[in-house]
């Protein structure tokens, strides 16, 4: 409204506003700043409170930091992902996103890996992601502790999943997980600052106008925890996914460093991508985030499995309760929600229904190993971003806002097919909480090949 308001006062004035009007064009931009901070008030409050819908609602946060101080592209190396879950919303002091509309889900991270290589989990995996409803974000969080179920691998540091976030638009799943590589947080901290203190004077040099106390933030990083999981770097990975091919065509890994954020992707500008084969510099660019891309196999592969969470609950569909959550707009003892509460009424959500999916029977022996589907990677072209509202085309043809596909070769994702053993390890203390519902004893170990 007061945006509308807004631009008929310009309009009405030819741009050249007397005292009166400046007044009224100051009194409009100050009630939309006051609906703008009700609405992202309403977004951050109005979650189940589990590990992934919280997640979500930190990155909100961040792209609309950038988005106020009017970025085109938030969150730069992440936007191409993150953009489809959010909607775009006109105010009069700039444009904001808004969260889409979610289900909420929440399992036992042991019951669902123990599952996970069942054959008519696999088989259901895409066609249940396909019938997903389109536009909608599912959420799904863990329920157990979460150092319950660890990710190994020989070459690299174990982690935990916390989530995982799903929307699908047309063909395109789009999803982001939530976890982290299990650390000792000081040390890599340590050995982070150690390595940037050798660079200090190039990066001076590189940002000569930056104030001083930006800079020694620079050069100081923290390595973050997960929230609600000490002693895990919260590390995430995100991706846009083709379910007709099923193959991986953007993805992308983080490192939370407290006051900056580590984006490693293999999305690059066309630029970059046009120069990958002539310039050594830009090889050199894109080659070290793809090291870091290759590193991060494991959390891509862990996010594999992932996709066979709409499959799982759809097969134990007979043990899904849904359980009622207040958000923290229900909170009367919240400041926050006293504003956030005269957002627009579909904002105001102040109950999840959250379906909660607790063990089970087994209904049968639990597998002893299993592949992960480590879907192929596309390299037969790559996407070009456009400007925001720019009408592109998916490989196929279908309209695509906002980016458009380039075919050729990618030769920065032509990698070899990954190979490698995985172990998943069950804490005893879930498998002890089993024994009264499934029958066995003992400490759970699935090696994943």
């Amino acid at each position: 409204m007061s945006k509308a308001k807004l631009d008929r006062l310009l309009r009405s004035s030819d741009g050249h506003l007397d005292q009166r009007q400046r007044k009224a064009a100051l009194k409009l931009l100050q009630e939309d700043k006051k609906r703008v901070d009700n609405m992202m008030a309403a977004d951050q409050l109005s979650g189940a409170g589990y590990p992934m819908d919280q997640q979500l609602r930190r990155i909100l946060e961040m792209a609309n930091d950038d988005a106020i101080r009017g970025s085109d592209y938030p969150l730069r190396n992440l936007w191409d992902v993150f953009r489809a879950f959010v909607l775009p919303e006109e105010c009069a002091i700039g444009t904001i996103l808004r969260l889409r509309p979610e289900r909420d889900h929440a399992f036992d991270a042991n019951d669902f890996f123990a599952f996970a290589s069942d054959p008519a989990i696999k088989e259901a995996t895409i066609a249940k992601l396909q019938a997903l409803p389109e536009g909608v974000i599912h959420n799904y969080s863990i329920l157990t502790d979460p150092k319950d179920v660890v990710f190994e691998q020989e070459d690299g540091d174990p982690i935990i999943l916390l989530g995982i976030a799903l929307i699908r638009h047309g063909n395109h799943l789009y999803w982001q997980s939530c976890g982290g590589y299990v650390v000792d947080l000081a040390e890599v901290t340590a050995a982070r600052r150690a390595e940037l203190a050798k660079g200090e004077k190039k990066v001076r040099a590189a940002n000569p106008t930056a104030p001083d106390e930006m800079i020694r933030d620079i050069l100081n990083p923290t390595a973050r925890a997960l929230p609600g999981a000490p002693g895990v770097w919260d590390c995430s990975s995100f991706g846009m996914f083709d379910l007709s091919t099923q193959s991986h065509e953007i993805r992308a890994s983080t490192r939370d460093w407290t006051i900056t954020q580590a984006v490693f992707t293999d999305q690059f500008e066309e630029r970059l991508a046009d120069l990958y084969d002539v310039d050594d510099a830009a090889r050199r660019l894109v080659d070290k985030a793809m090291a870091h891309i290759e590193r991060d196999k494991l959390l891509f592969e862990v996010a594999e499995v992932a996709f066979a969470l709409p499959a799982y609950f759809a097969a134990r569909v007979q043990f899904v309760k849904k359980q009622e959550m207040k958000t923290q707009l229900a909170n009367p003892k919240d400041q926050r929600a006293k504003y956030a509460l005269k957002a627009p009424p579909i904002m105001r959500i102040q109950t999840r229904v959250v379906s909660t999916l607790d063990y089970g029977p087994t209904g049968g022996s639990k597998p002893k190993s299993f592949t992960p589907p480590r879907f192929r990677v596309e390299v037969d072209g790559y996407y070009r971003r456009l400007a925001p509202n720019g009408h592109g085309f998916d490989k196929d043809g279908n309209p695509l806002m906002g980016m458009t596909w380039v075919t050729k070769h990618a030769r920065w994702k032509d990698k070899p097919f990954r190979i490698g053993v995985v172990r998943v390890k069950s804490a005893i203390t879930s498998a002890l909480r089993r024994v009264k519902n499934i029958g066995v004893l003992g400490t759970e170990k699935i090696t994943v090949s």
